[in-house]
């Protein structure tokens, strides 16, 4: 990876959607180099995916433990589908549920958390602020 690359790499880290013609004319190059850079370097795997990130100010990962008698699959689907909630993995261990909550503010996730508990199958919850993440 040279200058070129590494530059093109920090201008996608900042927006994802830059357009290719912009990184081209901040760097003096043809925009089908950007194009052909860009592909090297997701073949190279330093790009692994294209993403956002949601502006909410508030995140959470919550993990949550499902009765025995109740369907783990059910009361997952159930969480998927409550307001704030991005992203939902049924696990092994202690917890049965992982849940990424985003919302614009501290009381609108514990308004989550707490449909969350009040659900039908859930045994109990344990929830984490996300800090800042990496």
């Amino acid at each position: 990876m040279d200058k070129v690359d590494a530059t093109i790499l920090k201008m996608l880290e900042k927006n994802a959607r830059v357009p290719f013609s912009k990184i081209a004319d901040v760097l003096k190059i043809s925009e089908s180099t950007v194009r052909k850079r860009v592909k090297k370097l997701i073949k190279e795997g330093y790009i692994k995916r294209f993403t956002i990130e949601y502006g909410k100010s508030a995140n959470v990962i919550s993990l949550i433990k499902v009765k025995t008698d109740i369907n783990i699959n059910f009361v997952a689907n159930k969480i998927a589908n409550t307001k704030n909630v991005r992203k939902v993995y049924t696990v092994t261990g202690e917890y049965d549920i992982i849940a990424f909550i985003s919302a614009e503010n501290p009381i609108e996730i514990n308004n989550t958390i707490n449909t969350i508990r009040n659900m039908k199958g859930v045994e109990g919850s344990l929830s984490f602020f996300v800090l800042k993440t990496f």
